[in-house]
Order: C-alpha cells, then structure tokens, then sequence
C-alpha cells in the first residue's frame, strides 16, 4: 500500500496485471460494496455478490492482460457496471428481473457507455476469432477489401487471372466468415444481447 493508503487508475490497472495483492486488497475493499449492495437488494444474496465480483474482476484482468480493453471511466465503475451486466443475465436465467434503478446505479452512471463498451469489445474479439479460422488466401482477400483496395488492384496482389475471378473469391470469402459466424453457438449468446450483425461485423462483408 502506497503513502496515502490509495492507488491512482494507472496504478489498479498495473497491479491488476501484475497480481499485486495489494491493489487487489484495496480494489475489493473499494469496490466491492455497492456491487453488494446491487445484488442483495435485487434477489441476491452475500455470496451472489462475492461470485459476480469475482467474475467482474476476471473479466477485467483477462481483458487488460490481452491488450483488448481500453478503459474511458474508473476501474471501479467499469467493475460496478460489468458487476450489473452479469447480475442481469443471471437473473433473467433465474427468471427474475431487476427491481428498478437503486442510489448505487447513479454510481455506475458515470460513463454510460461502459457496457456498451465492453459489448463491443466482446463482439469484436468474436469476429477475430472467427476472422483467424479462415484460410490465409481468405485472410488476405478480406483484409484487402477492408484497407480499400481496389478489385483491380486485389487482383494483381493476389495474381489472380481476371477481375472476375477476384469478384467471385471476395464472395465465397465472405460468405465462408459469415457461416461460421452463424454456426458458432457464440454468435446466439452475443445475439440474445440485442445487437445487429449487419452493423456490428466491419461494413466490408456486405459489400459486393
């Protein structure tokens, strides 16, 4: 624990990476009990709110660790709002729904968009998966056409014999990423979370 028994964003984002117990110590001691507080006035009970946190918390380590996440609000309000996300989903598994906004919602408050946020990385790091699974000629096409490249152009990088054949290949190329977007149970998990696939995939896969 530092001087002032506090620790700046910068610092809880480095010893999250780092495993500091320290950090972590503090983090729970800071954050954990409007997340209680969520969840035992909203059908949970005390260790409702110790496993959602504990989720909210892997969550963001997994996210910092791989570089996928950046951050526009406090830690502790993207683990109250991810803490929210997740209560959510587990009381509509329950069956139950949330009794309404309570004073610690306002804490959440302080960047609306931090699910949203979140959301979006998770989708986006679905396409990629799914990006890597096609073939290296694929990877390449759709690249292309995501930089802007030309179909003349796409077709003298590729050495391609006609405009047509590159036409036909940036098709099938795209229509293999889009059935196996569809055939991953992944996508109806990230679908139940209200979003469109036509805006959310990168605009080139519908172009043709």
């Amino acid at each position: 624990m530092n001087k002032n028994n506090s620790y700046t964003d910068k610092e809880i984002i480095n010893g999250i990476i780092d495993e500091n117990d320290d950090v972590l110590l503090y983090i729970y001691k800071n954050s954990y009990r409007p997340v209680r507080h969520l969840i035992t006035t909203n059908s949970g009970n005390e260790e409702d709110a110790r496993d959602i946190f504990q989720e909210a918390l892997v969550i963001l380590y997994k996210k910092l660790k791989s570089d996928d996440l950046k951050l526009y609000c406090s830690v502790s309000t993207f683990i109250y709002s991810i803490a929210r996300l997740l209560w959510l989903k587990e009381l509509k598994l329950r069956g139950k729904e949330i009794s309404g906004y309570n004073d610690y919602d306002n804490y959440a408050d302080e960047d609306s968009n931090v699910i949203k946020i979140y959301e979006y990385n998770e989708r986006l790091s679905f396409y990629r998966r799914i990006f890597e699974q096609l073939s290296e000629d694929c990877k390449k096409i759709l690249q292309l056409v995501m930089r802007s490249y030309t179909i003349s152009e796409i077709t003298k990088i590729m050495g391609y014999s006609s405009e047509q054949h590159t036409k036909n290949r940036r098709y099938r190329c795209k229509k293999a990423l889009i059935n196996r977007i569809m055939q991953n149970p992944e996508y109806y998990e990230l679908k139940n979370e209200v979003y469109n696939i036509d805006r959310e995939i990168p605009g080139w896969y519908t172009k043709r």
